[in-house]
This record gives structure tokens, sequence and C-alpha cells, in this order.
């Protein structure tokens, strides 16, 4: 299971690269660039994550909502119980799959952060139907979280890790409740 597992996974792996690959220009195809170019978009994505303007609000909401969604998904990825079920408050199972979804979320938010530095976040349909799947989710989240906390009658007790760190369970509900803000200035 495990070996079908690996060569699954790997397989996927080796696909995306390969489309990838096809989509470069040619004379960007040698493999032996593909590591610069990976770490050259990686670091320019990661220094041109604060807004371009501060005064511009929508543009803190993504720089905010892109910085805080990679840093639970770096503490759901590093570290352990009960760290890392925090922003999903599942249990120590399924915590282990959300962090994907944190990281989507950061690549998403910083897209909507880029289109409102152009000016196409409202024009372009591609980038509305992102920001309403970001609400959706913010939506869907913060409807479970209070499901949790209301009406589930075992909530105390089967949520004991995350009664542990209550200040990042705020935090998390915090930086998903940005989704839900308005993109209008």
């Amino acid at each position: 299971m495990q070996a079908r597992l690996i060569g699954a996974y790997g397989a996927a792996g080796l696909l995306g690269g390969l489309i990838w690959a096809r989509t470069l220009p040619e004379e960007n195809r040698n493999p032996f660039t593909w590591p610069k170019r990976v770490c050259d978009g990686v670091c320019k994505a990661l220094v041109s994550l604060a807004p371009d303007s501060v005064d511009d609000p929508v543009q803190v909401k993504y720089a905010l909502i892109t910085a805080s969604m990679l840093f639970f998904t770096g503490i759901q990825t590093v570290c352990n119980m009960p760290y890392s079920v925090i922003p999903s408050w599942t249990s120590r199972r399924l915590s282990r799959a959300f962090p994907i979804y944190t990281f989507l979320g950061a690549v998403t938010a910083f897209d909507l952060k880029e289109a409102t530095e152009n000016g196409t976040l409202l024009v372009d349909k591609s980038y509305c139907c992102l920001s309403n799947g970001m609400k959706g989710f913010g939506g869907l989240y913060l409807g479970a979280r209070a499901g949790a906390i209301f009406f589930d009658p075992s909530f105390p007790e089967h949520f004991g890790m995350v009664t542990q760190v209550p200040g990042l369970a705020v935090a998390a509900m915090m930086m998903v409740g940005l989704t839900l803000r308005s993109d209008e200035k």
C-alpha cells in the first residue's frame, strides 16, 4: 500500500512538473535552470507580500490574509499538537491534510492582492470568482466554528487541543474573518 501511494504521489508530481515545463518558453526548458527559477519566484513573492499602498484597505486585507495563512500553514506543517490543529479544529489525523488548504488560500489571497494593485480585481470575472470563493470559505469556516462552540454539546471536552491555545484559535478565526470584508474601498 505504501509503495502504491508513493508511486501515485510521485506520478502526480512528475505529471505536474512536465505540464509546467511544457508551458515554459523554449529557451527556459533546460531542467538545470528550474531550481533557480523556482527560488527566484518564491523570493520575489515573499518580498512582495506587503501591499503597495497601506492606504488601500483591500490591498492590506489581502496582504494580511496571505501572511497569516502562510503563518498558519507553517505552524501546521512544522509544529506538533496542539498547534497543528488550530486552523482546522479537526483531530490529529485530519489536521495534517489542512495545511494544503491554508497554503492554497495564501496563494489565492496573494493573487487577489496583486489584482487589487493592478486595478483588475473588480473588472476581471476570474478575480471576482476567486474573491467570492475566499468569502465562501470564510463564511463556511466561521459557521463551522460557531457551530462547534455553540451547538456541539461536547465542545470543551472534545476540543481539548484547541482550548489549550485559545489565543491562536482566536487569531485563526480573525484571519478567516478578514475574508468576509468587502472588496470595495
